[in-house]
């Protein structure tokens, strides 16, 4: 068993087609059929069967797919701490990150990195993209998430809390607390419908008997941050979106009852498998910056 045969069938399984593997992977047709053949001849399984014009995952290969995954990872780990040895860790360090923490969080890491280990390269992805199933298969080496809670399902590296607030113009702020009733008398912006600002102030409003009703809704925190500077409404964001403009005037804090909503940013990245040397050197640059 070879990690390019692994790298074959995954590639078949992912794109529908061992014409499609190879065009992805460079090599002949014939190539990516007789690697199929010798590890399901070596496995004892059958790995592909025909559908129509076409083939399909076995109900052994799909079984058999995370182990796949595993084994793929494995390898490229193998690889590159072979290279770190004899050289500093290098290469590109793929990661996934909420557009809030790329704007405001990653950029002081990144630079951070460079300036101790200049040969990696950051690939960053950033919403919507399902970053839980990029992490099993390998797609992504580890993700930086913003949650209410710390998983236990992941290996994690504490960022910072984030607290996210309700924020507005000047000439719409008021000097005492607003309860919910009070905050709904003003036009409310958020985060988009499911993401998790947005849900816990769902929660807060619904166990006051109340609902919230946004007048506007956003994915990108910049949008929401360009209508708060225009008194357009008010805004619930993560105050490190918004700390600048705070310590400027330009915008303000607006005290709401049991208020702020409490979240953590973390770095999370698979159990139970290798950390790469570019990655224990971004964990390091993690701890070094977080400390400070």
């Amino acid at each position: 068993m070879t990690p390019r045969q692994i790298r074959s069938v995954l590639k078949v399984m992912e794109l529908g087609s061992v014409q499609r593997a190879a065009q992805a992977l460079h090599l002949a047709p014939s190539s990516i059929s007789a690697q199929i053949r010798e590890l399901s001849g070596e496995l004892g399984v059958t790995l592909f069967e025909s559908a129509g014009r076409g083939i399909v995952p076995s109900a052994a290969a799909r079984q058999l797919q995370q182990s796949f995954y595993a084994m793929q990872a494995l390898s490229e780990e193998i690889t590159q701490m072979a290279t770190s040895i004899a050289h500093q860790p290098s290469g590109t360090l793929k990661l996934y990150a909420p557009s809030s923490m790329c704007i405001y969080r990653l950029p002081p890491l990144i630079d951070a990195l460079q300036q101790t280990v200049p040969l990696i390269e950051i690939v960053l992805t950033h919403e919507p993209f399902d970053y839980a199933r990029a992490l099993m298969t390998v797609d992504i080496d580890a993700a930086i998430t913003v949650t209410e809670t710390l998983s236990d399902e992941w290996s994690t590296a504490f960022l910072y809390q984030e607290d996210v607030i309700y924020v507005c113009h000047p000439e719409r702020y008021q000097p005492k607390s607003l309860g919910l009733e009070a905050l709904n008398q003003h036009p409310i912006i958020t985060t988009e419908p499911g993401c998790s600002y947005r849900v816990s102030a769902e929660a807060h409003f619904r166990r006051q008997g109340l609902q919230l009703r946004p007048r506007q809704a956003f994915a990108n925190v910049e949008v929401i941050k360009r209508c708060l500077l225009a008194n357009m409404g008010i805004g619930l964001v993560p105050k490190c979106v918004v700390e600048e403009e705070l310590k400027q005037g330009t915008l303000k804090q607006q005290a709401v009852d049991d208020t702020p909503y409490i979240f953590y940013s973390a770095l999370i990245y698979p159990k139970n498998r290798i950390v790469s040397p570019k990655l224990a050197a971004f964990l390091q640059v993690i701890k070094q910056c977080t400390r400070l």
